[in-house]
């Protein structure tokens, strides 16, 4: 008879058995848990605060202001969470689906109370249109929610707008017209402009391609919960229509000026260049090609290392300019701005200069981050030299360039030095020493900077053999010494007399008489014709800008003064200027011949 294993059976079996003990007693106790739908409750939630029929007036002094909104929580007969949905929507309305602010409780909605802000009520209103001021009868709304089943609870209230419209920060281009199609997620953003203290103005414009045949729309944000602008002939407004693009497809440029609910487009045929530094100089006209999303690009051939701007169509109504004091420090780069919109922006702008002739890759940038400019040379770079003046734009009103000399440790004391005798002592700040004055130096002189007044210290030049520095012309330098970066910085200013009609409006038909520099501190002009009656200053734009309220033709003038008026007879005139090595003040001569 066959023998049984009952170790061997009983091994086999107790897996399957303890399993089904756990399930049993897993069952026992989360019964509830198993328990179909129908055999459970929920009872539904009940709002607390605020009160039925509270009106809330929105103070835009306070818009980080919160208003708690809390309810009793809703109950189960088993263990199941409930999970909560705020909403705010029209009075009476039942789209829940689409409301005005939607907001899910702290603890993964678990929660049964929320805080929302003065400004997000604001905002969620003004996204649906409704007038800044108005009155708007609202309805709160809770979800409470439990797998598939939910308890909804509503309760009348009031908010009052902000008194003061919103000014978005920023808007955004979109629509089956424009180059980012009508995907928000990659809607084009346009530059939003300020005034010359940095506030927003409403007033908005980008560079794009519009399709003809398509739509275009606006929002402030790049999502479909944000405020849609829209309209048509010229007129914009929240919640408008699309707006049909143009009948000839090409590249425009859109203003939205949302404090006069007013947009206008502008054809561009071309971006090009204009003046001395390119083909045809003043008269002549070089395009760039359009690469797309407000920037153009291309190779243009620099005839002269000289001064230019950018000129749309032809037009000298839409011309961009260099805002003062932005270059790069290669001097090939910088912000401009439309010469139109500088008064607004409170910035001051200057013609663009291109460093070096040759080809190069310009670049004209307009999109929303800020329009600038970039040129990059094809030209090889020449071998550094220690050369103070040499520069390939000598004419520009302010003109610099640097060179390195070397690494050293900084010293106490550094001086400029001719022959053994100190022309300056240069003042420490730190690792740099600076000049602070304008120094006259001259082209047939050598220097060094040297540790000792009288040259006997330590020479710091490392790409000459004694170290010393030339000059390329004759100039008032100011100069810095930087030991942590190694560099030695220059820069000179040129002076042109400026003479023009002031009461006859006639600045724009200025005349810049380009004046040569003599040394020392000497600016002269020969054979200037000048007219009687017209203002008179001597410029280097725009930090210099002498002038005086005396009439004589002999006198002083300084930097900020009245314009000058003394040319009270018409004819040719010699000008001399005789200025102070700090450009605070000047000596003036007027002869005339």
């Amino acid at each position: 008879m066959e023998k049984i294993n009952v170790r061997n059976m009983k091994h086999y079996h107790s897996l399957p058995a303890f399993m089904m003990i756990l399930m049993l007693a897993w069952s026992c106790g989360e019964k509830d848990n198993l328990d179909p739908l129908g055999e459970w409750s929920m009872t539904a939630p009940v709002l607390a605060t605020p009160q039925a029929g509270t009106d809330i007036i929105l103070d835009e002094s306070t818009p980080s202001a919160k208003y708690k909104f809390e309810w009793q929580a809703a109950v189960t007969s088993n263990r199941f969470v409930v999970q909560y949905t705020y909403l705010l929507v029209p009075a009476g309305s039942t789209d829940y689906l689409n409301p005005l602010l939607s907001v899910t409780p702290a603890n993964s909605g678990r929660n049964n109370f929320i805080e929302i802000t003065a400004d997000q009520v604001d905002y969620a209103l003004w996204v649906k249109c409704y007038p800044p001021g108005a009155k708007v009868n609202l309805t709160w709304v809770v979800i409470a929610k439990v797998i598939d089943r939910t308890e909804t609870v509503t309760q009348n209230i009031a908010f009052t707008r902000f008194e003061t419209e919103r000014i978005p920060p920023a808007l955004y281009l979109y629509g089956t017209g424009t180059e980012a199609g009508d995907d928000l997620a990659h809607a084009t953003r346009l530059r939003a402009r300020k005034n010359a203290d940095g506030e927003l103005t409403g007033i908005y414009d980008v560079y794009t391609t519009l399709t003809q045949g398509g739509t275009y729309q606006f929002r402030d944000l790049p999502n479909a919960a944000s405020k849609l602008f829209g309209g048509e002939s010229g007129t914009i407004a929240g919640c408008g229509p699309a707006i049909i693009a143009p009948e000839a497809t090409g590249v425009y440029r859109i203003v939205v000026n949302l404090e006069t609910n007013e947009y206008e487009l502008l054809p561009i045929e071309k971006w090009s260049l204009v003046g001395d530094a390119v083909e045809g100089g003043w008269g002549g006209d070089v395009p760039l090609p359009y690469k797309g999303n407000g920037v153009w690009e291309g190779k243009i051939n620099f005839v002269n290392a000289a001064n230019f701007i950018f000129r749309a169509n032809g037009d000298w109504g839409y011309i961009i300019k260099r805002i003062q004091g932005t270059a790069n420090a290669a001097n090939t780069g910088g912000r401009v701005i439309m010469e139109s919109e500088a008064g607004d922006a409170g910035v001051t702008f200057q013609d663009v200069p291109a460093p070096l002739s040759g080809m190069h890759t310009v670049t004209l940038n307009l999109s929303a981050d800020g329009y600038t400019y970039l040129l990059v040379s094809d030209v090889p770079t020449p071998d550094p030299v220690a050369v103070i003046g040499e520069s390939p734009n000598p004419n520009g009103d302010q003109v610099g360039g640097n060179f390195d000399f070397g690494e050293y440790d900084t010293p106490d004391q550094l001086f400029l030095v001719h022959n053994g005798t100190a022309v300056a002592e240069l003042t420490k700040n730190g690792n740099i020493f600076e000049s602070g004055k304008f120094l006259a130096l001259e082209a047939s002189k050598t220097y060094i900077v040297n540790s000792a007044s009288d040259g006997s210290g330590t020479t710091y030049n490392e790409l000459t053999d004694d170290g010393s520095i030339a000059v390329a012309r004759d100039q008032a330098y100011q100069i810095t010494v930087n030991f942590e970066t190694g560099k030695l910085i220059w820069k000179y200013r040129n002076i042109k007399l400026f003479h023009w009609d002031d009461a006859g409006g006639g600045w724009d038909a200025r005349q810049e008489i380009v004046m040569t520099y003599e040394h020392p501190y000497t600016f002269k002009v020969a054979g200037a014709s000048l007219s009687a009656g017209f203002d008179s200053k001597f410029n280097s734009p725009w930090e210099v800008q002498f002038g005086t309220g005396d009439m004589t033709l002999t006198g002083t003038m300084t930097n900020g003064g009245p314009n000058y008026k003394g040319i009270v007879s018409s004819g040719t005139y010699n000008a001399t200027i005789v200025i102070s090595d700090t450009y605070e003040s000047c000596t003036y001569t007027f002869v005339k011949l």
